[in-house]
């Protein structure tokens, strides 16, 4: 167990004095006997519960430790690692960049959060800037550079309802078709994603080899994205993303026809340059031109269609086309079909009612049957007296 000591200076100061894990001696000088006791009773107490944190260490500041958070994150994407840098650079460190990692007090995060939202930061973004700065405090208690984390228990913005969510924009088959028109030479692309609902990373990593055009298949095994500028091939986003997907006989048709006669390795849609699909290019120079070309958004906020909203189309066009869950779960890459109907759920508010139709009819024709061979068994010839039965019963 811990010990402590307090004695008066000459100055008339009290000091408190301890031995620390590293077995350095710590000390602080106090005006009253009582707060020098206080502080000591503290240490010791966080020494014997194993809480104790080595003040020395807690003199970094967010924006110094955040790196080593950073550069600590081995096993993630590097679209990851690059949200996560736009999150410090952008939201986090203009507030704690110069604070230490012991000045952060719960009460400031919630002010900060609280202004991070007012000042018109979505409810989602918002919890990613806390995320981020959580999680850079939750390393520096593990390295018992500080005591706890202050950032736990902040309130946060509320996500949008779900009723909210549902507003997401999923264009009919004829608005495909229309849009893919819009897009010109690149209305391949277009087609891939609202038909195959691929997200636009595996699209872009799509390469001839991984059309399978006997089984009519795209074999997803890889995901595009750009961190820094630089193009960076990857794993897809999770391990249900590595898929086979299938393909309509007619767009197996346009993709076989692209990838004639080029190298297994090469990219199977590419841009103008022939160099691979770049997100931001594509987006700015082919997909937002042929939105409001078709008049199907005005792409301001508020309006907008996105690049994702093609995953979102083929999910929704499946359903309306009766393709089972599982089915539709397995093809868009998900790790299990509780999401697909968590996110897809509402677009069934018809078929409820019809299955339920379905399944009173079988319930009638049930009682139909049982009735019928119900009698049978008890023609009139043949059924036992059931006063006698009662009778024989009571004897």
């Amino acid at each position: 167990m811990a010990s402590y000591s307090v004695a008066k200076r000459p100055n008339g100061q009290w000091r408190a004095r301890y031995r620390g894990r590293d077995h350095k001696e710590r000390s602080r000088h106090f005006d009253r006997k009582v707060d020098a006791e206080r502080w000591a009773r503290t240490e010791v107490a966080r020494l014997d519960r194993g809480e104790w944190t080595n003040p020395d260490l807690g003199r970094l500041t967010v924006g110094e430790y955040s790196q080593e958070w950073l550069r600590s994150k081995v096993r993630i994407r590097p679209s990851t690692r690059l949200m996560y840098d736009v999150v410090l650079r952008n939201q986090v460190l203009p507030t704690w960049e110069s604070v230490r990692l012991d000045a952060v007090r719960h009460e400031d995060v919630g002010v900060w959060i609280a202004v991070l939202h007012g000042n018109g930061l979505s409810a989602a973004r918002t919890r990613h800037a806390w995320v981020v700065l959580s999680q850079v405090l939750e390393l520096a208690v593990r390295s018992h550079r500080i005591p706890n984390n202050q950032a736990r228990g902040v309130e946060l913005p509320a996500l949008p309802s779900k009723s909210e969510r549902d507003k997401t924009l999923f264009l009919n088959e004829r608005e495909v078709w229309a849009l893919a028109e819009a897009a010109g030479d690149f209305s391949l692309s277009v087609l891939v994603l609202a038909w195959c609902g691929l997200r636009f990373g595996e699209l872009a990593a799509l390469r001839c080899s991984s059309l399978d055009i006997k089984s009519r298949e795209l074999r997803v095994s890889a995901t595009l994205s750009e961190s820094n500028g630089k193009l960076v091939e990857g794993p897809p986003k999770t391990e249900t993303s590595n898929r086979t997907v299938p393909v309509p006989a007619w767009l197996c048709d346009e993709l076989a026809a692209c990838a004639d006669g080029r190298d297994a390795g090469d990219h199977l849609l590419t841009s103008s340059n022939g160099g691979p699909l770049r997100s931001g290019n594509w987006r700015s120079r082919v997909f937002d031109p042929a939105v409001k070309k078709t008049g199907l958004a005005s792409q301001q906020r508020g309006d907008m269609l996105r690049p994702h909203d093609l995953r979102h189309t083929c999910a929704s066009l499946h359903i309306k086309h009766g393709t089972p869950p599982k089915v539709l779960s397995t093809m868009l890459g998900h790790a299990s079909v509780a999401i697909t109907l968590d996110r897809y759920g509402h677009l069934y508010p018809g078929d409820v009612n019809m299955y339920v139709d379905r399944l009173g009819v079988v319930a009638l024709a049930a009682r139909a049957d049982y009735l019928r061979t119900a009698g049978q068994s008890e023609a009139p010839d043949e059924a036992p007296d059931r006063a006698v039965q009662a009778a024989d019963l009571g004897q």
